[in-house]
């Protein structure tokens, strides 16, 4: 990739120089009397190759002195002087090979005296020249490297808020998970003994995914399954729970402590208050190149479901919303609806491709 630019930029200097080539020849067959084109062209070429290479120097300058970081008189000062150094040298080399190959006689072909001015006018205007697209190319390039630089920073910014999103939702379910093996520690403790393994498989599944933002939807089920294990024990035949999982999804990334809080937020909301209990339905099918995802959680009590569920400010719904915006940007949908009274529904829909 960079010998593909670098080649590309000598390419465009080649060609530059040698435009600039034909304007020096037209204007030197003008300017100098009984000059056969082809002389001046010749000549043109010479000179200017010549200061091509001479523009590498004035290149290295530029890169040197960068024009928002010096004091703007001795900046021009200073590429007066070096277009000055760079002017003499160049007119010094082109008549110094010129004399070494023709001695006396290049006085007779040229009156040198009489072009030497316009020529070292030329010379520092060349310099200028260089200098300007030195300098434009300079500043596309920081610019460029600085875009760059405020994309990667905006990523690991993200990322950091993900991660940090995501740790909040560790001890949160941690918490909720301690309280329901403590409900059964005096009425059932080998129940509850069972549950503490779990919530052991539970934990050692949510240090493995820590530093993760996606994992594979399995293993985000694998914790589900774990985390709904646990709260069976505690509910028993009160809590139903039944999911309908597209298998081409299995392996496709997917947002890792994503389901756990849905599902953790029905049973508490839904099941816990509930004398009758109720199911809890999962659905993720893939449709139109979208991961659509569905939590329903219906009771078949008599009294609705609590008004809180539904709140934004909830620690965990609202914790979701704040990774998604992160992850996702407006490239995601997220949908509550309670438009009946005993049922609870969110869906989301996420690109299969992030």
């Amino acid at each position: 990739m960079k010998s593909t630019k670098k080649s590309k930029a000598i390419f465009w200097a080649i060609l530059l120089c040698t435009i600039w080539v034909l304007f020096y020849g037209i204007v030197m067959y003008f300017q100098v009397k009984n000059i056969p084109f082809w002389v001046a062209l010749f000549s043109s070429a010479y000179n200017n190759y010549l200061f091509g290479l001479i523009s590498i120097f004035i290149w290295l300058i530029c890169k040197k002195i960068p024009f928002d970081q010096t004091n703007k008189t001795l900046f021009f000062l200073f590429h007066f002087l070096s277009a000055m150094f760079c002017t003499v040298l160049w007119l010094i080399i082109s008549y110094g090979f010129w004399y070494l190959s023709e001695g006396e006689r290049m006085f007779e072909r040229m009156d040198i005296r009489g072009v030497i001015g316009w020529q070292f006018l030329f010379g520092m205007m060349q310099y200028f020249f260089v200098a300007g697209i030195s300098y434009t190319i300079i500043y596309h390039r920081n610019l460029k490297q600085k875009e760059m630089e405020g994309a990667e920073l905006k990523i690991l910014t993200r990322d950091a808020e993900l991660k940090a999103l995501k740790l909040q939702m560790n001890p949160h379910f941690l918490f909720n998970s301690l309280n329901s093996i403590n409900a059964l520690v005096t009425k059932d403790p080998a129940s509850a003994r069972k549950m503490i393994a779990q919530l052991s498989d539970l934990l050692r599944m949510s240090l493995e995914t820590h530093d993760k933002l996606l994992i594979p939807l399995k293993e985000e089920l694998d914790l589900v399954h774990t985390y709904l294990a646990i709260e069976q024990m505690r509910f028993g035949d009160k809590m139903t729970f039944t999911a309908d999982i597209d298998p081409e999804l299995l392996t496709k990334p997917f947002p890792a402590m994503l389901l756990q809080p849905l599902l953790e937020n029905a049973v508490k909301h839904g099941i816990a208050n509930t004398r009758t209990g109720g199911t809890i339905s999962l659905s993720i099918r893939l449709i139109d190149n979208q991961i659509i995802g569905n939590v329903v959680n219906e009771t078949g009590g008599e009294m609705p479901l609590k008004p809180a569920i539904t709140e934004s400010n909830g620690i965990s719904l609202n914790n979701i919303r704040q990774r998604l915006d992160r992850m996702y940007g407006d490239n995601y949908s997220w949908q509550i609806d309670q438009s009946e009274a005993n049922k609870f529904k969110v869906e989301f829909k996420l690109p299969l491709n992030i």
